[in-house]
């Protein structure tokens, strides 16, 4: 597993993209909000929990994952003290009949993946802005990304016991890897009280509109100026 701080200046608020497979930073590189530190993980060949005490002094920390990495959260942020989390098209149990991808489906994108290579499938992860994204697409070598898929599916059929509580979840209903329906279904059913997002424009990848996590972003509101009596 990769850790890649895209920021680190010693702002007062820190986000942190989980990113999902065969990402690395460069997918959430053009999101940059001043005043923020930012932190990314990505290559989860090997899933390593993160020390609370690289993320400490922070006044907020905000975390968005998406896809796999939000499975991925649940195993290395445990005792990291989130002020938003943020669940984008991804669900704690992402190889799942009910909750995420079917593991059959699963199993064919491997083969497929393994004969004939992953421009189709990043075609279908990133949609209308597959153009715009293709050239930091190829960064990491193609045995990497395969080899983080296989370990993805083996180590996400392990039971385990999800600790985070999810702020929101964003669903983008053009994804046609997770299928938004499954994903629906999660928050709804297995986590009620996180707020949903229903995105009828978006594909698997979220990040193409930087307004995604900079919406969700804390304002300090402005003291309200008082009318003087006279």
């Amino acid at each position: 597993m990769e850790q890649h701080w895209i920021v680190k200046e010693r702002n007062r608020d820190l986000i942190v993209f989980a990113l999902g497979w065969a990402s690395d930073f460069h997918a959430v590189a053009h999101i940059r909000p001043e005043g923020y530190d930012i932190l990314c993980t990505d290559d989860y060949r090997t899933i390593e929990s993160v020390d609370p005490a690289t993320v400490a002094g922070y006044r907020r920390i905000y975390l968005f994952a998406w896809s796999f990495g939000v499975w991925v959260s649940e195993l290395i942020f445990r005792g990291i003290p989130f002020y938003k989390t943020v669940a984008l098209n991804g669900t704690p149990l992402p190889v799942n009949n009910r909750y995420g991808i079917p593991p059959k489906s699963f199993a064919v994108t491997l083969k497929g993946i393994a004969r004939t290579g992953i421009e189709a499938f990043n075609r279908r992860t990133f949609g209308d802005f597959y153009d715009t994204i293709a050239p930091w697409l190829e960064t990491r070598p193609f045995e990497e990304k395969y080899e983080e898929l296989c370990n993805l599916f083996d180590a996400s059929a392990k039971a385990y016991r999800p600790s985070i509580t999810w702020s929101e979840a964003v669903i983008g209903l053009q994804d046609i890897i997770f299928p938004p329906d499954n994903v629906k279904a999660y928050w709804t059913e297995e986590s009620p009280a996180t707020e949903v997002q229903l995105c009828p424009g978006m594909p698997h990848y979220p990040y193409a509109d930087p307004a995604i996590v900079l919406s969700r972003l804390h304002t300090e509101q402005p003291m309200q100026s008082r009318r003087h009596e006279r």
